[in-house]
This record gives C-alpha cells, structure tokens and sequence, in this order.
C-alpha cells in the first residue's frame, strides 16, 4: 500500500534553536521529527560534557525530555530540552586518582563477599547483601565524586565499621 494513498498526513515542521544554541534550524517533516530533535539534543549533551571536562567538572545527573505532539497522522517531537547538573569540585582541575579509590572499593566489596558466603542468620546476610549493593552502587560513580563526598569526613575507609 503506498503511503500517500492511504491518506497519511506528513507535515513538514519550523525548529527556532534557543539563542546561543550551536547547531542549524532545519526543518523536518514530522515521520523525522523525532530524530531531528534527539541528534539536536544529542549534541547539547555533549556540549555539555565537553564544558565539564575542559572545566574540571563532572556531569552528576541530567537528561534529554522531548515534548511529543500529534502532527498530521505522526507523533513528532515538537521540542525539546536538554539539562545537566555539572559539579565543580572546589574549583580545582579533576585529577586522575580513580584508581586509587575505585582499587579501595573493588577491595572491600571482595570482603564483604567472603563475609555473605560465611554468613549464618538470614538479618546478618541481608545487612551485607545491602552493603555490598550500596559499594556496588558507589563504584560506578565518579571517582572525583567519590573523593570529594566521603575524604573530608574521614569515612571512606570506614564505611561500614
């Protein structure tokens, strides 16, 4: 079935970039709506990593929202908004010591290991399944972020004592 005969409407949809927004206004039809909005987004993200890594930062949190609306016979992106959440640490460049810190975790984690494996009552297994799965979680962050949450409290080799 050809699809101009089936009666599909295909409007071709305007974008306005936000001013000082890098990239090009082009229009899309609305079948294309969709990936013209997430490659627009796709590229203000990474603007935004670029800006952190060249400043000493890391990106914490953030996200790409499209506003999705019927145009024609298609559900089209309409617009969209990327945001990020960008942490300085003290205004100082990042320095490479994820090792250090990630080694730390990696250690305790096969302690905590041995420690389920030899565990006798289900509370005592439970507790160490849920500080294993808390490790687990904080060795996927950031090292940097990591660093700066848990040193100046003095309780990073002592998380769990």
């Amino acid at each position: 079935m050809n699809v101009l005969s089936a009666g599909l409407e295909n409007p071709i949809l305007g974008y306005k970039l936000d001013p000082g927004e890098p990239g090009l206004s082009h229009s899309a039809p609305a079948s294309r709506s969709i990936l013209r909005v997430v490659s627009q987004e796709i590229s203000n993200w990474l603007a935004f990593e670029r800006e952190a890594a060249k400043n000493g930062g890391i990106i914490i949190h953030g996200g790409i929202n499209l506003d999705l609306r019927r145009k024609g016979s298609f559900l089209a992106a309409v617009a969209g908004k990327t945001t990020a959440w960008i942490y300085y640490p003290n205004g100082e460049k990042v320095q490479d010591n994820s090792n250090e810190y990630k080694d730390q975790l990696r250690k305790q984690i096969r302690e905590l290991e041995n420690k389920l494996e030899a565990a006798i009552n289900s509370h005592e297994k439970e507790k160490i399944e849920q500080q294993l799965n808390f490790l687990k979680l904080m060795l996927n962050m950031p090292a940097k972020l990591i660093e700066d949450l848990l040193k100046p409290f003095g309780i990073f080799l002592d998380v769990f004592a």
